[in-house]
C-alpha cells in the first residue's frame, strides 16, 4: 500500500525570490514560458512548505502541508492563471493558510502513465519565498519554465531494464502502453543454457516501480540462492496509482496482459521459468495484495506466493472500516470520532477524513483513489466511482457491491471447493502485528479461516511489527529456502551459523 511515499526529485536551491507582503488575501498568479508548447493542458499543482525545500513530488502523508490543484486546458504561454478559491484543496483555500514565511512551487502534471505529480513530460518552475498568511500575503507570482527530467538508468552487469509494448493495454487505452520490468540475473548468467532459470516475480508497494531494481538486488543478496534464481521487478504504477495487476473497468486488462503477454515474453527473452514449478510471485503492501490476487486468479500458473503486509484482503476490515455493514462509514466510528488510518506504534497519526481530502486534492494517483481505480465501476463521466461520500464518509452500497469481486477473502470462500486443492501449500502471508496502516486484522482473520479449514498455508503475524517489518533479510532468506526446497536446489554458499529460518502453518 503505502510502501513508497511520493518523494521529490526536482528541487530548487536557496536562496529563492522573496515576494513583499501586500495586505490582500493570498492567491497565486502562474505563467508558463512555452517550453512545453505554446499551449499546454494538464493538472496544475501549487505546493507549499515552511521547510527548507518544497516537495513537488507530492505531499508528505504524515505531515501534509497546504497544496492546491487545478485542471487547465489550452493554457497559452505568458498568460497569467489565477489560483485561489477556484482550486481543489485539502484544508481550505490559499486565503486560509497560517503565518509564514512560506515557499511555493508550481508543477504541471502531464504524464498519463505515472501517479507522480512531478513525472516525465511535466513542467515545473523555481520556488518563491513569501511572508504573511492567507489574509495578507497578496498575489504571489509563480512561473513554470523547466521540463521534469527524464528518469536516469545506469547500466549494471546484473540488471536488465526492459520496456515493451502491450497490444492488449494499447487497444484498451487507444494509445501505446508499455509493460515495464527490471530483470535481475546472477553473476554467471547464461541466457543460452539448456535449463531455464527459476524466477521470482516481485511487485513493490504503492509509488514504486521497476526502477527500484538496484535496491531489490541488494535485498536479494541475503538469499543463499541468489546465484541460482533470477528476479523480475514488475512495474505496477499507473496514472491512477497502483493497478495491482487486476483486470478492471478503469485500468483495463492488467492481469490478462501480464499473464498472456509480458511473462511469456520475459521468459522467452531471458530464459526464465517456463512452467508453474519454476516461477513464484511475491510483493509488499499493494504488491502484497497484487501477488496474492494473481495466485488465486491463476492457481496453476505460479508455484506459490509470499504476500508481505498486503493491502486489505478482507473488506470487512478496510483500514478500520467495515464496508459491508449497514450504514457503513469510512470516516467516522459510531460515536462520530474520525477513524485512524495510520499509526506509529500504537499511536494514531493520520485520520480518514484528512487522508481522503488529501487524496482528492491529488485527484489521480493518491492511495484511496488508487483503490477506486481498481475496484470501482466506471462512472458516466468516465472516471472511477467513489466508494464513499466525500463529505460524510458514508459508504455507497452499489459501488461496494462492485468491489466484492476483488475481496480476496470473499473470493476464496465463494470458490473454496474449486480453489483449495489448487492452492494447498502455495500461500504464505506475513503481516506486522502493529501494521502502520492497520492491515494485520484481515490477515489474522484469513489465518483463522485457513485453520478452521485445516488448509495447508503459512500465515504469520510479527508481534509488534510495523508495515516495513515484514520485508527484511530474514524473510528474503525464508522465501528462497521455501522455493529452493520445491525445486531441489543446492545451497552452494557457506552455511550460516544459527537456526534455520522458522516457518509455521
Amino acid at each position: 500500500m503505502f510502501t513508497t511515499l511520493f518523494m521529490s526529485f526536482v528541487l530548487f536551491a536557496d536562496p529563492v525570490p522573496v515576494v513583499e507582503s501586500i495586505t490582500a488575501p493570498l492567491q497565486f498568479s502562474v505563467t508558463h514560458d512555452g517550453d512545453g508548447g505554446d499551449v499546454v493542458s494538464g493538472r496544475l499543482y501549487i505546493m507549499l512548505t515552511k521547510g527548507k525545500i518544497p516537495l513537488i513530488g507530492g505531499p508528505n502523508w504524515f505531515n501534509a502541508e497546504p497544496f492546491y490543484s487545478l485542471d487547465v486546458e489550452n493554457w497559452a504561454k505568458d498568460t497569467p492563471l489565477i489560483v485561489s478559491e477556484n482550486a481543489r484543496n485539502m484544508s481550505g483555500p490559499p486565503s486560509s493558510i497560517g503565518e509564514g514565511p512560506w515557499k511555493a512551487v508550481a508543477v504541471l502534471r502531464r504524464n498519463p502513465d505515472s501517479c507522480k505529480i512531478a513525472s516525465e513530460g511535466g513542467l515545473y518552475g523555481p520556488g518563491v519565498l513569501f511572508d504573511g498568511n492567507g489574509q495578507n500575503a497578496g498575489t504571489v507570482g509563480l512561473e513554470i519554465d523547466s521540463p521534469v527530467p527524464e528518469r536516469d538508468w545506469k547500466l549494471h552487469k546484473n540488471l536488465r531494464l526492459i520496456e515493451t509494448k502491450s497490444d492488449l493495454l494499447s487497444a484498451f487505452y487507444g494509445r501505446e502502453i508499455n509493460h515495464g520490468a527490471c530483470v535481475i540475473v546472477p553473476d554467471d548468467y547464461d541466457p543460452e543454457r539448456e535449463e531455464p532459470y527459476p524466477v521470482m516475480y516481485w511487485i513493490g508497494g504503492f509509488g514504486s516501480d521497476h526502477y527500484g531494481g538496484r535496491y531489490m538486488k541488494m535485498m536479494y543478496t541475503a538469499s543463499y540462492y541468489d546465484d541460482q534464481v533470477c528476479r523480475v521487478i514488475l512495474n505496477a504504477q499507473s496514472y491512477g496509482g497502483h493497478h495491482v495487476f487486476a483486470d478492471s473497468e478503469n485500468n483495463g486488462p492488467r492481469m490478462t496482459a501480464l499473464i498472456e503477454e509480458f511473462i511469456p515474453f520475459l521468459e522467452e527473452k531471458y530464459n526464465l521459468g517456463g512452467s508453474e514449478e519454476k516461477r513464484y510471485i511475491s510483493g509488499h503492501s499493494s504488491g502484497g495484495w497484487a501477488s496474492l490476487w494473481l495466485l488465486i486468479q491463476n492457481p496453476d500458473f505460479f508455484s506459490g506466493v509470499w504476500s508481505l503486509a498486503p493491502d486489505p484482503i478482507d473488506f470487512r476490515y478496510f483500514q478500520n472500516a467495515d464496508l459491508y455493514v449497514e450504514d457503513g462509514n469510512a470516516y467516522f466510528d459510531e460515536d462520530g470520532n474520525p477513524k485512524p488510518i495510520a499509526r506509529m506504534g500504537e499511536n494514531p497519526v493520520l485520520f480518514a477524513p484528512d487522508f481522503y481530502a488529501m487524496d482528492d486534492t491529488i485527484v489521480d494517483g493518491g492511495q484511496m483513489g488508487s483503490f477506486e481505480w481498481v475496484f470501482s465501476p466506471k462512472g458516466e463521466d468516465g472516471r472511477p466511482q467513489k466508494m464513499c461520500n466525500r463529505e460524510t464518509g458514508a459508504v455507497i452500497p452499489h459501488v461496494v457491491e462492485h468491489w466484492k469481486q476483488y475481496d480476496i477473502r470473499k473470493v476464496l470462500e465463494d470458490n473454496w471447493d474449486e480453489l483449495s486443492p489448487k492452492l494447498s501449500g502455495k500461500i504464505n502471508i506475513i503481516a506486522g502485528g502493529l501494521d502502520t496502516f492497520y492491515l494485520e486484522e484481515p490477515v489474522i482473520q484469513l489465518g483463522e479461516f485457513f485453520k478452521d479449514k485445516k488448509f495447508d498455508a503459512m500465515v504469520r503475524v510479527i508481534e509488534g511489527g510495523d508495515h516495513g517489518a515484514v520485508f527484511r533479510a530474514k524473510v528474503i532468506v525464508e522465501m528462497d529456502e521455501w522455493f529452493a526446497r520445491k525445486l531441489g536446489l543446492v545451497n552452494n554458499q557457506a552455511p550460516v551459523v544459527g537456526p534455520e529460518p522458522a516457518t509455521s502453518k
